[in-house]
């Protein structure tokens, strides 16, 4: 009962739609979706405007047309993952393993006979909770996450996630994710969000400057973990999704923490780079700059 006030009202309306919708095949789902980030662009121009300056700086050798192209299908893509959270927790596991291949399991297989605990490092794709899904249906699995704003959100969020996964952990519980990591319980991780603090450095990364956490290498670190890289990719035609998982990085962590946080965005550059219409490029990323400098999306 505790959130039955009308401020809630949207979002169960939100969320039962959600549910409803899941039962749709995926051709339908994905039309949908495109349909709905093409809303988004059409609405928010703060957002639209966000994703060409992060486009125009991660491409600047990109014409007009490409950065057009690259923002249109950033929102559709944006707008699937919202119904590809109904999946997340609502599908049936034979359902979400059918309409999922893994490439490079290989490098899982061999960190598992190593005995080494695995920290699965990605970015920020739109298909990036089903990716965590469909990944612990192949190997249990923590999660690292950012809580969102609405309490109602949240709470659903936690528990249809933890249907498939060992739990989810939010990021300010670090300690515990690093102590079940230590015990050999592989980690799921993105930490390519802006952040402010102690624990951060600014590196290079997709054409500018980027608070990056050094959280990173820390954990890896302290739990004797191998770090393999994996990102979600949405195949066309709505034949289904690939997890694409990449060799470990190697000799990580080097010890200078400037290097390793550069490390990591460089690998989260490759993945990006192999798949730039389905990043993120919304997020505010470069909002926090060294020595003071204004925020990338300041207008002058």
């Amino acid at each position: 009962m505790r959130y039955i006030a009308p401020r809630f009202w949207p979002m169960w309306i939100f969320l039962c739609l959600l549910r409803v919708i899941v039962v749709l095949p995926l051709p339908a789902l994905h039309a949908i979706g495109r349909f709905l980030g093409r809303l988004l662009l059409r609405l928010s121009a703060s957002r639209r405007r966000v994703s060409e300056i992060n486009l125009r700086q991660a491409y600047p050798d990109a014409d007009n047309a490409r950065i057009d192209r690259l923002c249109r299908q950033t929102f559709e893509s944006g707008g699937i993952s919202m119904l590809e959270m109904a999946l997340a927790w609502w599908a049936p596991r034979d359902r979400l393993r059918s309409l999922c291949h893994v490439s490079g399991f290989e490098h899982v297989e061999q960190a598992q006979r190593d005995g080494r605990p695995i920290l699965f490092l990605t970015g920020h794709f739109t298909a990036l909770d089903l990716g965590g899904i469909m990944l612990a249906l192949h190997v249990p699995i923590q999660a690292v996450y950012k809580r969102a704003k609405d309490p109602l959100f949240n709470e659903v969020m936690d528990r249809y996630r933890n249907r498939h996964l060992v739990r989810a952990l939010p990021n300010t519980e670090i300690h515990s994710v690093i102590k079940e990591l230590k015990k050999g319980l592989a980690t799921w991780y993105a930490p390519d969000q802006d952040f402010s603090g102690k624990d951060i450095v600014y590196t290079p990364f997709l054409g500018g400057m980027a608070s990056t956490l050094t959280s990173t290498a820390r954990m890896t670190r302290m739990a004797g973990a191998v770090v393999i890289p994996f990102y979600p990719r949405r195949l066309e035609d709505s034949r289904g999704y690939e997890l694409v998982i990449m060799p470990p990085l190697d000799d990580f962590p080097g010890g200078d923490t400037l290097q390793d946080a550069a490390a990591v965005n460089r690998c989260i550059e490759s993945m990006v780079h192999a798949n730039p219409e389905q990043y993120a490029w919304f997020h505010r990323r470069f909002k926090n700059q060294p020595d003071g400098q204004a925020s990338l999306y300041s207008k002058r």
